[in-house]
């Protein structure tokens, strides 16, 4: 039962930190985040397309380029808050090795659902879902969370060691 809250608890947290720190980033160091992504998501004025630009912060590099909009590139916030999201899912599985596994499937599971939002903002064609634009956005989702994977079992590792019981 730990894995799985850890699981989703670790996901929920690391993209609250980015939907929270984009929306007050105007006063926020450009070191943490470039004031180009901070204005690209304050100027979206509906939450799926603020959420976009949150997949794309979480998910770089390819995802921003393939959008046009966002991120396009890695930025010292997405190890931040993957590296948080790893330390609660670590923290909540208690074992080192479950702890691992819940930050790497939060990791993965925050892509496949980012990759369906952002397919149904792109299209109203429910079908095309397997279609060849929409795996081309998939491979380009996970090929963006290898980072945010490290980042969040090197958080895990830490969240789980201090948790476990000796």
């Amino acid at each position: 039962m730990g894995q799985i809250s850890g699981t989703l608890v670790g996901m929920v947290v690391a993209f609250l930190i980015t939907f929270l720190i984009l929306m007050f980033g105007g006063s926020i160091h450009e070191d943490l985040i470039p004031p180009e992504i901070v204005a690209d998501f304050l100027s979206r004025p509906d939450l799926e397309l603020k959420l976009a630009v949150v997949g794309t912060v979480m998910y770089p590099p390819y995802l921003g380029m393939q959008l046009g909009f966002g991120a396009q590139g890695s930025t010292i916030l997405m190890f931040l808050a993957w590296g948080t999201g790893g330390l609660i899912a670590g923290a909540l599985s208690r074992e080192i090795i479950p702890g691992v596994f819940a930050a790497i499937f939060a990791v993965i599971i925050g892509a496949f659902l980012m990759w369906l939002l952002i397919f149904f903002i792109s299209t109203t064609d429910f079908m095309a879902i397997f279609g060849g634009t929409s795996m081309l956005l998939l491979q380009f989702v996970l090929e963006g969370a290898i980072y945010p994977a490290i980042a969040a079992v090197v958080g895990s590792l830490l969240g789980s060691g201090v948790t476990r019981e000796r």
